[in-house]
């Protein structure tokens, strides 16, 4: 096998000019959000994702943002959240970057405060970019401009309709500068169902049969079940730039249950040829059966999709036998009591057919991110893993560089000792990036974050627990990556809700919350999205 130097000078742009890649070269981190001096639960930001204008190079992000939530009330109530959430909270941040990343201006997504869409901007950013549609109606081109997608949940203004969560999409056709009013993905808005984790994809690449069409994921969790919420997953697409949807496709099946174990949710992608490949975990935490990472894919824009095919086996990190069961399961790296689950993360190559996709797995008691590389979407080859010694891997992304170099980002947490596991408080993680030129191995992993980050500063709004949301970002442009991570480099742990949760852990039933914006450091919470670009 060739050396990783060597393979990287092999690689040429686009166009075939004559030029020598370098090495990865991380810039500066740049504060991305705009929470500056805020108490908790305002200061605090998460699950950030980032596209990029192929034409003008600008670059857009999305994130929770809470600047919209109350400051803490304060509770007297044993084990009740002393800053909950307010109705009709907006969420849905947007930041643009016209200088490759270095700084940021931005706000919340406009639009969730009319009477047309009767709801408030709910999170879970999704964004991607693609061909504008032409004065035609009919027609999709680049020469026509650019749109960027900016897809996220749509929360319900009535308490009462907990679970008739829905999603909205906005866009933009002048890179953040103005955004038109959000559209309600009505076809999936009952008022028994919650939608949760979507992700939006766009078809892009010219020649292809269903250019510019754009195509939605999401989770479906039956708010009046029993069990594991039997979870089905749907997609929808459009043909006019999200105004209006199609009916929803079904991808899955919904038959949840303790023996099958989850459904978790992951993302999408679309192929250069059209190819619409949608993941997910299946048998996550199943006692019975293994946990798969699977895709089911439509080579009719949609229509109709295969049965799941197993890409690999994954061992997710630990369910249960933690000191946080109490509090509830969810999947936690050691040493850390943030939820973390390893679903599955693709990538579309825009030189060719090729489809990667990454997950984190703790198989062996050591967190990397194993990936696996398709040209049809129905076969899957495994590539080499890439990690961090003594560090456990999670919230991996991928992208692909107009090439076919494929960029890695991940967070990875400070393995916690042997005889202590669950210790907390202690590890910090980072940011790391890595890079496969040749399309089956990854070099090493390089640190991007400029300093470390401590989880412990980071909290759920009831404080039970540490929170860093559920994914981070990136995206390739020609000889650069931007990655977004959430960073809490500037988040002060707090004493009094360490012992609050420690007492929980021990399984207290009478334990009261403090209120940290006046038992704790002003920064207790504060994590925030950091930004930067790795040139080569």
């Amino acid at each position: 096998m060739l050396p990783f130097a060597t393979v990287v000078a092999l690689i040429q742009p686009l166009g075939g000019e004559a030029s020598t890649r370098q090495g990865p070269s991380v810039s500066a981190n740049s504060l991305v959000d705009l929470d500056h001096n805020r108490q908790f639960p305002q200061n605090k930001q998460n699950e950030p994702a980032i596209t990029r204008d192929p034409l003008t190079g600008v670059l857009v992000a999305g994130a929770n943002d809470e600047l919209d939530n109350p400051l803490c009330k304060g509770t007297t109530a044993a084990l009740s959240s002393p800053c909950p959430f307010a109705t009709g909270e907006q969420i849905s941040g947007f930041y643009v970057s016209t200088n490759n990343g270095a700084s940021w201006t931005g706000g919340y997504l406009p639009g969730y405060d009319n009477a047309g869409i009767r709801r408030a901007s709910g999170g879970d950013p999704s964004l991607d970019s693609g061909p504008s549609l032409c004065p035609d109606q009919q027609t999709f081109a680049y020469r026509c401009g650019v749109t960027i997608y900016y897809a996220n949940l749509a929360d319900p203004i009535n308490p009462d309709q907990h679970f008739s969560e829905a999603m909205a999409v906005s866009r933009t056709h002048d890179d953040g500068t103005t955004w038109l009013a959000p559209s309600l993905v009505n076809a999936l808005d009952k008022t028994s169902d919650f939608d949760d984790h979507e992700w939006i994809a766009v078809d892009k690449v010219a020649g292809s049969p269903h250019f510019g069409r754009v195509y939605l994921f999401v989770a479906i969790f039956c708010g009046e079940c029993a069990g594991n919420s039997n979870v089905k997953l749907l997609v929808v697409h459009s043909d006019d730039e999200g105004v209006s949807w199609s009916s929803p496709v079904k991808v899955s099946a919904a038959n949840n249950n303790a023996a099958q174990g989850f459904r978790e949710t992951g993302q999408m992608t679309v192929a250069t040829d059209g190819t619409v490949e949608v993941f997910w975990t299946e048998n996550a935490d199943s006692t019975k059966l293994p946990s798969l990472q699977v895709v089911a894919t439509s080579k009719d824009g949609g229509t109709t999709f295969t049965a799941p095919i197993t890409i690999a086996q994954v061992t997710d990190y630990p369910l249960t036998g933690t000191p946080f069961d109490v509090v509830d399961l969810f999947n936690r790296v050691p040493g850390m009591s943030a939820r973390v689950d390893c679903y599955p993360h693709p990538a579309a190559d825009p030189s060719s057919n090729r489809v990667y996709v990454v997950w984190c797995d703790f198989g062996g008691g050591h967190g990397v991110v194993k990936a696996a590389v398709s040209s049809d979407g129905l076969s899957w080859t495994p590539l080499g893993a890439a990690g961090v010694a003594n560090r456990n891997a999670f919230f991996p992304q991928v992208s692909v560089d107009p090439s076919g170099v494929v960029n890695l980002t991940f967070d990875a947490l400070t393995t916690p000792p042997a005889g202590d596991p669950w210790q907390t408080g202690v590890q910090v993680y980072d940011n790391y990036f890595a890079q496969s030129t040749d399309g089956a191995t990854f070099g090493p992993a390089v640190r991007v974050s400029s300093a470390s980050s401590n989880p412990d500063g980071a909290s759920y709004n009831n404080l039970m627990e540490q929170f860093l949301g559920d994914y981070i970002g990136i995206v390739s442009g020609p000889h650069a990556a931007y990655l977004v991570w959430t960073d809490s480099r500037n988040a002060t742990p707090c004493a009094a809700v360490d012992a609050y949760r420690n007492a929980i852990y021990a399984g207290s039933k009478t334990a009261v919350a403090p209120n940290p914006d006046t038992a704790c450091s002003s920064d207790f919470g504060n994590t925030d999205t950091y930004a930067a670009t790795v040139s080569y």
